[in-house]
């Protein structure tokens, strides 16, 4: 994730006081999941240095945590937001990251929201 876009969504999770951890790649995810089997949520972009939110969601089922993952992307049709979905993933948040939209959609997949990890 972008700079800028990740600073955006940042300020948005800590404006609604959600525990965060972040990390920046799939494999810093998967250190990050095995160290705290507590996350609830992980956030996570379409692509990353060492792969995509794919390679994050089979980490998140490989380390056995009971998160839900969340993927952001700038732009997404219904084919990206079905495949997403289908593979097992909560939800999809989308560019431009609404405050109202981030915590609903935070509130929904794991209230309350107790570690995340935001994958960019």
């Amino acid at each position: 994730m972008e700079k800028e876009r990740r600073t955006i969504l940042l300020d948005h999770l800590n404006s609604i006081d959600a525990d965060i951890v972040t990390a920046s790649s799939c494999a810093e995810a998967a250190d990050r999941l095995r160290a705290d089997p507590g996350v609830r949520l992980v956030l996570t972009d379409l692509t990353l240095p060492d792969g995509s939110w794919f390679d994050v969601l089979s980490r998140v089922d490989d380390a056995k945590a009971d998160a839900k993952v969340v993927v952001c992307a700038r732009l997404a049709d219904e084919r990206l937001w079905s495949q997403v979905l289908e593979a097992g993933a909560y939800d999809m948040l989308v560019e431009p990251y609404q405050q109202d939209e981030v915590r609903r959609i935070l509130d929904a997949a794991a209230a309350p929201v107790q570690r995340s990890v935001a994958a960019s």
